[in-house]
């Protein structure tokens, strides 16, 4: 039986994209996968058998492929759509794997120009504080939510092509609104990292750094894991949904801020009912 897509091609072979490739190739459900990135990522997968050929551009990457995944850095996107638009088969479908959603959508529709009817904004739910083609996952996306983000106008027959695509991931296929998608991952993703960046370089800044590191148990861990994750990738996430991280920015330092003053007045009562209220909605998250 021949495969379900003769090609697919991946647009950035980091974490995520060797992951979906790793995938794929298990379930052998395309014919080939042509992986290209501007450095050496996309060789290195191709080494390690996540892609059949590693590209040296992308018209190579993108002709002849019923299927185009972006998966490269949200601030590489703008410049991968208008790269791929003049190579891009006529029925091939584009989706994407950004982190945010209105301004790789809106550099997609400048780009683009006619291809951007087949067009489907996604967003994988799913990730390690490692990196790179070497971190990549076959079971990356299993039992994830990967999203969909379509516009009203983006045809449903897409949707479900991009879905029947990712159903040898294992991956829960849902939708969400693109308008909402932003604010939501500024409070269940972007903020929260931000905030384990600034708690480990506080610790790092001060003098007992070392010995923190020394004397640190699962809690420390655990609170600080997303922040050993890329540096340079995630700046570029906070700074893309900038409006919606300010605005859990704002919140959090409310919240720090009575803690802070609850402590210098020494106010357990105020104390106890801020912690009650964040360990209800904790335990609530599983």
């Amino acid at each position: 039986m021949p495969p379900a897509v003769p090609k697919l091609a991946i647009l950035g072979v980091g974490l995520i994209g060797a992951s979906l490739a790793a995938a794929l190739k298990r379930a052998g459900s395309i014919g080939q996968i042509a992986g290209y990135s501007p450095g050496d990522d996309a060789r290195v997968a191709r080494a390690l058998g996540y892609v059949d050929v590693a590209c040296d551009s992308v018209a190579e990457a993108v002709t002849g492929a019923g299927f185009v995944v972006v998966a490269a850095p949200v601030t590489a996107m703008p410049t991968l759509f208008a790269q791929i638009r003049d190579a891009l088969d006529a029925q091939a479908i584009i989706t994407d794997c950004g982190s945010t959603k209105r301004s790789v959508i809106d550099a997609a529709r400048r780009a683009l120009g006619d291809a951007f009817m087949r067009y489907v904004p996604g967003h994988p739910i799913a990730g390690s504080e490692r990196s790179g083609p070497q971190a990549a996952d076959p079971d990356l996306f299993r039992g994830r939510r990967w999203l969909l983000c379509p516009l009203d106008a983006t045809p449903q027959q897409h949707c479900e092509a991009v879905a029947r695509l990712l159903e040898p991931t294992g991956a829960q296929v849902s939708t969400l609104d693109p308008s909402l998608h932003d604010r939501i991952f500024a409070e269940a993703s972007h903020w929260p990292h931000a905030v384990a960046f600034g708690l480990s370089a506080a610790i790092a800044g001060g003098d007992l750094a070392e010995r923190a590191l020394e004397f640190s148990g699962a809690g420390l861990r655990d609170t600080t894991r997303v922040g050993a994750s890329s540096p340079t990738m995630w700046a570029d996430i906070l700074l893309d949904n900038r409006d919606a991280c300010l605005a859990s920015a704002a919140r959090f330092r409310a919240c720090n801020d009575a803690i802070v003053a609850a402590l210098e007045t020494g106010d357990r009562e105020a104390l106890v009912a801020l912690f009650s209220t964040a360990s209800r909605w904790r335990n609530r998250l599983g």
